[in-house]
């Protein structure tokens, strides 16, 4: 096939594909969407000027407004002005989900700064490693981890120089005084709320988000101000339904995944920016503590993983009917499978519809999402407005395949990524004629519905034959006595790769690696059956809540002592 005969094929199967998705989309929402050209930065000031009081960021009983936040926005922007910071430099953000989050990533993007966000749970060398391939010369940090970037910053071998801390009022974190340390709130104190003179446009970056790193080693994805604004646009107005079960004036979202992670960023962020919403922070997203602020301050927009909902589903209040939930309308999940019981039994607690999708940071977040009016048990939805996907072989990675059949999924629209940071060779294998290729495996359907597969790099090959643990995962959480489940692959001296699998079982049953084994005979064929069995508490997950298939690798290959 030739180039001209591929690229035509693939837009053939995307014309397809989009009609596909069209047809399943609730009557609300608009097939073609057209959006204001006006950059992030643009939006936030004009809510801050027509909603001022309108409270921007809740924790708790402290309620912060759009007035409040934009002035102390201003304020640390000509600070970063006067530290030298310029546009186009990278500010990393090194905070658990607290006001000064969303206070700090205004301020960059005040100024045409890029955003670095980081995880505060990562180690100093995995920031160094992050922080050294973006150039991040500035750290913003909660005190409680400003240890980690003060090391950095004493490191001369790392790219940080100067690191701005926030206190917060619940207690005060003693740090040493160090050549280029600041205090956040002295450095507010001290500059004026004026906004900065800086031409700041759709098409340039605001944020380099960096992928989870569980398939190797972490990029920084190029996120420009027009994919943020267009990915955010489009996802309100899905989860709303067109504002017509959440009204405009009605958007509040709960911020439990961490708003580092591109979920968290734009189903929080990138959603009330445009709509003027309000954001209800949660630092630590327990079950108890999302409870007590939907109890609270009564959210309308739920951005979850199947173990948020799980966990807010089993608290007792919630079991016994005793707390009221019914806030909640527009409820979508992401990031791994939720099991449709659990989505069923929210749904009975809330009346919300709640809905799966799927994403990736190159993506801005959201390829598909299902439907409120239709779901198919499996299924992540449809094409999300002005999306095309098409799923093609997965070996020769240009030959459209027929519905039903599995093959690599590629994507293109607003919301891909504009390249990885510095990264030309990773950028060229990942962008061909401008497709997106995801490395995700999937099934698309007659009617244009997404079921995924596996990852490709997560495939462990058996004796020439591929396996995706996913299926492995799927078939063993069928078992009732079985909480949660995650098969990796590991190196095997005759047959290649084999899979072995950790399971989590549910408070009170027991299971042996026997009974496991013959459960998982019943549905999986012989080559896909794991070699070993493990039971454990609960899976280690990754910042987005993911089973984190590669800290249980390494788990496993410390344990059976294979090098």
């Amino acid at each position: 096939m030739s180039e001209k005969d591929y690229l035509k094929a693939l837009d053939e199967a995307a014309l397809r594909n989009r009609e596909l998705a069209r047809k399943q989309y609730d009557p609300e929402i608009p097939e073609v969407i057209e959006y204001e050209d006006k950059p992030c930065r643009w939006w936030f000031n004009h809510w801050a000027e027509t909603n001022p009081k309108k409270p921007y960021a809740v924790l708790g009983d402290l309620v912060l407004p759009y007035a409040y936040c934009n002035d102390v926005a201003r304020r640390l922007a000509n600070a970063f002005l006067d530290l030298g910071i310029k546009k186009g430099d990278r500010i990393a953000i090194m905070a658990p989900n607290v006001p000064q989050y969303l206070l700090a990533m205004h301020a960059v993007w005040k100024i045409g700064a890029i955003e670095v966000p980081a995880n505060p749970l990562y180690t100093v060398p995995e920031l160094t490693g992050q922080f050294n391939d973006s150039g991040a010369e500035t750290v913003v940090v909660m005190a409680a981890f400003a240890p980690k970037a003060i090391a950095m910053l004493q490191n001369p071998d790392c790219a940080v120089k100067r690191v701005i801390a926030f206190q917060l009022p619940s207690g005060a974190v003693e740090l040493p005084q160090v050549e280029g340390l600041y205090d956040f709130n002295a450095l507010v104190g001290t500059h004026p709320n004026t906004e900065p003179d800086i031409e700041v446009t759709m098409d340039d970056p605001i944020r380099l988000q960096y992928t989870g790193g569980t398939t190797g080693i972490p990029k920084g994805c190029v996120l420009t101000n027009r994919m943020v604004y267009s990915m955010g646009y489009r996802t309100a107005l899905w989860t709303t339904r067109n504002y017509t079960i959440v009204g405009k004036d009605e958007v509040v979202t709960l911020a439990a995944i961490p708003l580092n992670h591109v979920y968290g960023f734009n189903a929080n962020v990138g959603i009330t920016l445009t709509n003027g919403g309000t954001i209800i922070v949660v630092p630590k997203p327990a079950p108890d503590a999302l409870l007590a602020e939907i109890v609270k301050n009564k959210p309308t927009i739920f951005a979850a993983v199947p173990a948020m909902l799980i966990g807010l589903l089993n608290t007792p209040q919630v079991q016994a009917g005793e707390a009221d939930i019914t806030s909640l309308k527009g409820v979508f999940c992401g990031s791994a499978p939720c099991p449709v019981a659990v989505m069923e039994q929210l749904e009975s607690k809330t009346g919300a519809t709640i809905v799966e999708g799927y994403g990736m940071s190159e993506t801005s977040n959201i390829l598909t999402i299902n439907p409120m009016h239709v779901r198919k048990a499996g299924s992540v939805g449809v094409a999300v407005p002005d999306t095309d996907l098409v799923v093609v072989d997965a070996v020769d990675g240009k030959t459209p395949v027929a519905p039903g059949e599995t093959g690599e999924l590629i994507c293109r629209g607003p919301q891909v990524m504009q390249k990885y940071w510095e990264n030309p060779e990773a950028t060229e294998a990942t962008i061909r004629d401008g497709w997106l290729y995801t490395a995700d495996v999937v099934l698309m359907d007659e009617d244009g519905f997404i079921f995924i597969k596996d990852r490709k790099k997560d495939m462990i090959i058996v004796n020439g034959f591929n396996v995706f643990p996913r299926e492995i995962d799927e078939a063993m959480f069928a078992n009732p006595k079985v909480k949660e489940a995650c098969a990796v692959g590991i190196v095997h001296p005759k047959k290649g790769e084999a899979p072995v699998l950790y399971t989590v079982l549910k408070e009170g049953e027991t299971m042996t690696a026997e009974e496991a084994e013959k459960y998982l005979r019943q549905s999986l064929a012989p080559y896909k059956i794991p070699i070993d069995y493990l039971f454990i508490d609960e899976l280690p997950r990754t910042a987005a809540g993911k089973a984190d298939r590669k800290a249980l690798s390494a788990m496993y290959k410390e344990s059976a002592n294979i090098t």
